[in-house]
């Protein structure tokens, strides 16, 4: 009987209750996405790396009270507490400020600005939506699905589809407006 993700990820959970070095295999398959979605929300590689352990170090944690019954992926409740570790973190820090962005070095300084300009004008449209688009825009660039970040967030994946539909719209928009500003 071939497993899917899903069925795989949950017998791991299952054996890595037992022994926590069962949990491995998880932190090889979601490590890259979770830290990923990090950089992009801190911009400092340290950071992220930081908040992506602690965020495996909370799942692990929290083993005992993962119900398979009640998620529909381990991916998905791995990527809540990743979310509420980066809540956190904001929480703690207050930041008002977007988190700088990290330049490439290999591009000359003309395409250093332009790319500049491109990234602040992203993250100045990213900043005009609600906090909840932005959320669902990041989790869908980290590789979510539509019913995980369903899930996530506590919505139907028809609230989530339409506000991600609202989030890219408004996004195009404003991005419009740049260039022809």
């Amino acid at each position: 009987m071939a497993y899917n993700q899903t069925e795989e990820d949950d017998a791991i959970v299952h054996a890595a209750r037992e022994n926590i070095d069962a949990f491995a295999p998880l932190y090889d398959r979601y490590a890259r996405s979770i830290y990923r979605w990090m950089y992009r929300e801190t911009g400092d590689p340290d950071t992220a790396a930081d908040l992506t352990a602690q965020a495996f170090l909370n799942a692990m944690k929290g083993l005992p009270g993962y119900d398979d019954s009640r998620s529909s992926s381990f991916r998905s409740w791995l990527f809540t507490i990743a979310r509420n570790v980066l809540r956190d973190r904001w929480r703690r820090f207050q930041s008002t400020s977007l988190p700088p962005d990290v330049v490439d070095q290999r591009p000359g300084p003309e395409e250093l600005a332009l790319q500049r300009t491109r990234i602040d004008e992203i993250r100045a449209a990213f900043a005009h939506l609600p906090d909840r688009q932005r959320e669902i825009v990041e989790l869908r660039l980290s590789g979510l699905s539509m019913r995980e970040i369903a899930e996530i967030q506590g919505a139907t994946e028809d609230a989530v589809k339409a506000a991600q539909a609202r989030a890219f719209r408004t996004l195009r928009s404003l991005l419009r407006q740049e260039v022809t500003s």
